[in-house]
């Protein structure tokens, strides 16, 4: 099997390259405005704009209700048209990734959303997808995203080989390379996948214990909450530490540079991860040096 990144040959394997992954996210990182006096050191916001998804797999907090349910909570499009204006009035340019805690596709206004962001044409604009919707059920709602404004569509193919041909397949019908599948197949055995795929145990929540070492993600990605929260990391999902402030109340710039936030990056500067992050095993210093080290 290929796996498909951008369209191009990447490597030969039936699993997905957890290399490839990084050094792709990296190469995005160094087109960011990483020097933006405003937002120092942000490359990537994610936004989480729906709390719904139609699958539960076995390496997401999903897969126990009691432990993270399906709650139908859809970002609003003013936060999106809130988001874009301080970005342009901030002079920023990076990436937005439509992903979060849920499954994009379930958003009843992803459409209008990706056209709100691309009213900005310095954002890179990306969804990570299941493709449940996005190819499996209908290839012009995908197209309809390419010509909104989407830049990169990353879908993960949970089911597979079969799906992962099959997909590979529909996707040679679009007339663009602005895609990549992912071979993530859920295999069932969380352990074996967070190593095979560079998964980490969410902050605690999928079990095991956590590290204790510097951490960059927050020196260079915050993630903005379906309500506008600005929470601490994509790793949160129960927001244990709160948030950083709200871009509809307090705006991106205020909350990326709140006194709560700079003290967390104070601590994980010095390694020390105190809260939610004593729980988190994830290495956090794959890429991301640089931002970290304008907060120096």
């Amino acid at each position: 099997m290929t796996i498909i990144l951008n369209n191009t040959e990447d490597e030969s394997a039936n699993t997905f390259s957890i290399t490839a992954h990084i050094d792709s996210r990296a190469k995005r990182h160094e087109t960011a405005d990483i020097t933006n006096k405003q937002l120092l050191g942000l490359s990537t916001i994610e936004l989480n704009i729906s709390e719904l998804c139609n699958r539960k797999c076995s390496f997401c907090p999903r897969y126990d209700e009691d432990i993270y349910p399906n709650q139908k909570l859809f970002m609003a499009t003013t936060t999106v048209r809130n988001l874009v204006k301080q970005l342009e009035s901030a002079s920023w340019h990076g990436d937005i990734h439509i992903t979060g805690f849920g499954e994009p596709h379930t958003h009843p206004e992803l459409l209008e959303i990706v056209s709100i962001l691309n009213t900005y044409p310095k954002l890179f604009i990306e969804i990570t997808s299941n493709g449940d919707r996005l190819i499996d059920k209908e290839i012009t709602y995908t197209q309809q995203l390419l010509d909104n404004g989407l830049d990169m569509l990353t879908i993960d193919c949970y089911d597979g080989d079969e799906q992962y041909e099959k997909r590979t397949e529909i996707m040679t019908i679009l007339p663009t390379d602005n895609y990549r599948l992912r071979a993530h197949y859920d295999i069932g055995n969380t352990d074996e996948l967070m190593v095979e795929y560079g998964f980490n145990n969410r902050s605690g929540i999928m079990g095991g214990e956590g590290i204790q070492n510097k951490c960059y993600l927050p020196f260079y990605k915050t993630l903005i909450d379906w309500n506008g929260d600005l929470i601490l990391c994509c790793n949160d999902w129960h927001r244990q530490a709160g948030n950083m402030g709200n871009i509809n109340e307090n705006g991106i710039v205020d909350s990326w540079n709140s006194d709560k936030m700079q003290h967390i990056r104070q601590l994980l500067a010095q390694g020390k991860r105190e809260g939610v992050c004593a729980n988190c095993n994830i290495n956090g210093t794959k890429f991301g040096l640089s931002s970290f080290l304008l907060h120096s």
